[in-house]
């Protein structure tokens, strides 16, 4: 390791991360999350607790709101509020149905902003900060990058799903996904997916000048 990080830096956010998909935890499972030590993981979950980025309730830990306060700027920086939000929630209205956008995060998908219309199907109750795999969800493939232009993979993540997505910026080399699902028991499939898709599209449109959403150059 490079002596100008911190090893106990890092150990700390091993911490913080071993909360994904765990709302609680005990010290023992923590460290195994972690990949640490029960002692090492004592300290620095109690130092957590102290500093106020989680909470103790009797032998159980979680994750406190301070932990949104970064996440928070980062969305800021992104114009999230101001921009991403309006355009997910004016699609969704016309599709009728959920969209969710999404940026690659080393081996997975995090959700970044969602957005969906009073009464429709909300596949998984996934949320801001979610994460999915890249290699079994269309949003995930198509943050892989490709020469395609739309990606739509049939119940290999969730069973009786379709999943569809497109990418924000260049196929290739997207900086954001936009994605929505549809029940593979409808009886005119075929034809809400090519419906879905040009909502996609015109969302990703609409989303690509978008300070934090626009190709690198």
């Amino acid at each position: 390791m490079s002596k100008t990080l911190s090893s106990t830096l890092l150990k700390g956010l091993d911490v913080i991360a071993a909360f994904e998909d765990a709302p609680a935890l005990t010290l023992s499972q923590i460290a195994e999350r972690a990949g640490l030590d029960r002692s090492t993981a004592r300290r620095l979950t109690l130092t957590l607790v102290e500093a106020g980025w989680a909470r103790q309730q009797g032998r159980a830990f979680s994750l406190a709101p301070r932990v949104l306060r970064p996440a928070g700027a980062f969305l800021q920086a992104g114009s999230f509020g101001r921009a991403v939000q309006p355009t997910l929630n004016a699609h969704a209205e016309t599709l009728g149905g959920e969209i969710s956008l999404a940026v690659r995060d080393e081996n997975v998908a995090v959700y970044v902003a969602h957005s969906a219309r009073p009464g429709a199907r909300v596949s998984l109750g996934l949320t801001v900060g979610s994460t999915l795999p890249l290699d079994t969800t269309a949003i995930g493939q198509v943050l892989k990058g490709s020469d395609q232009p739309a990606q739509v993979i049939r119940g290999a993540y969730e069973a009786g799903v379709c999943g569809l997505a497109v990418p924000i910026g260049p196929p290739e080399t997207p900086q954001a996904a936009l994605g929505t699902t549809l029940p593979l028991a409808l009886p005119d499939l075929e034809t809400r997916l090519e419906t879905a898709l040009a909502a996609l599209q015109m969302a990703a449109a609409d989303l690509k000048d978008v300070p934090g959403l626009a190709p690198h150059t």
